[in-house]
């Protein structure tokens, strides 16, 4: 597959740009980071959207540009603590979640993360990954060990790639062709690399526009710090997502501790 721009047209991105949130962890408890909303929070971002014009799509179907309304929610990292929160929210608003895990952390806790030290936050195990896919929720991997795949030698970068989706397709039971590169970071030898492997959608921590290749899919980050109203400034894009684009790149480079750590650890 080629790792060329998508036919997507020449839309003004100011007017059309895949409208993916991101989203990391949905918990009311202790959190670490600015990755976590609480799942009251949550649920009123979904209230408010909803109530904005939007509905909830899959990925698929956004990136496709079947419905400029329409909305995709991802997950990434696949806490256990989904298997609480989304149900519920699922058939209330109709959502149709991609969930992305990195498969060594499967049923684990998130010791590759700096944050472990002070709250283990466990992973998703196999019966609660195929308990979610009865609802809907779609997967799709977000590395094996959670490396940058960006400093992977090239064996390691191979591994990486089909080892977390062997891995997961064995889970699942179905097709994985989906990838969330971990802190969002991605070059050109990752870009084809993953094409090599058999994905065809990579999304990054970017924010999107009309233009992006299929395999490098930029995203709209929900954080801890977002307002319904910076969110919604993400959604509709405009003159004032220069300050989202400076939030993103402030938050990107915070993630620089937890990968100086897995360094130091050798992973």
């Amino acid at each position: 597959m080629s790792v060329e721009s998508s036919s997507r047209g020449q839309a003004d991105p100011l007017h059309f740009f895949p409208k993916i949130l991101a989203f990391h962890k949905l918990t009311s408890g202790i959190s670490f980071g600015v990755t976590n909303l609480s799942p009251r929070r949550f649920e009123r971002l979904l209230h408010f959207l909803q109530n904005a014009g939007y509905r909830f799509g899959s990925v698929k179907e956004v990136v496709s540009g079947q419905s400029l309304s329409s909305l995709a929610m991802t997950f990434d990292d696949g806490y256990q603590h989904l298997t609480d929160v989304l149900p519920p929210l699922i058939e209330k608003y109709n959502l149709r979640p991609l969930v992305l895990i990195p498969t060594a952390f499967i049923g684990k806790p998130n010791d590759w993360d700096y944050s472990h030290i002070f709250c283990d936050t466990p992973h998703l195990g196999p019966s609660e990954i195929r308990q979610l896919i009865t609802l809907g929720v779609e997967f799709g991997t977000h590395g094996h060990l959670h490396t940058a795949l960006t400093r992977c030698d090239e064996a390691t970068l191979r591994t990486e790639l089909r080892q977390s989706r062997n891995i997961l397709e064995d889970v699942t039971g179905t097709a994985v062709t989906t990838i969330s590169y971990p802190f969002g970071r991605f070059n050109d030898r990752v870009l084809a690399a993953v094409a090599e492997a058999g994905y065809r959608l990579g999304l990054t921590m970017r924010l999107p526009t009309a233009n992006d290749a299929l395999l490098a899919t930029g995203r709209l980050a929900v954080y801890t710090y977002d307002s319904r109203l910076s969110v919604i400034r993400k959604v509709r894009g405009g003159p004032l997502l220069t300050i989202e684009k400076l939030k993103v790149r402030i938050t990107g480079s915070l993630s620089a501790g937890t990968d100086i750590l897995n360094r130091l650890r050798g992973t």
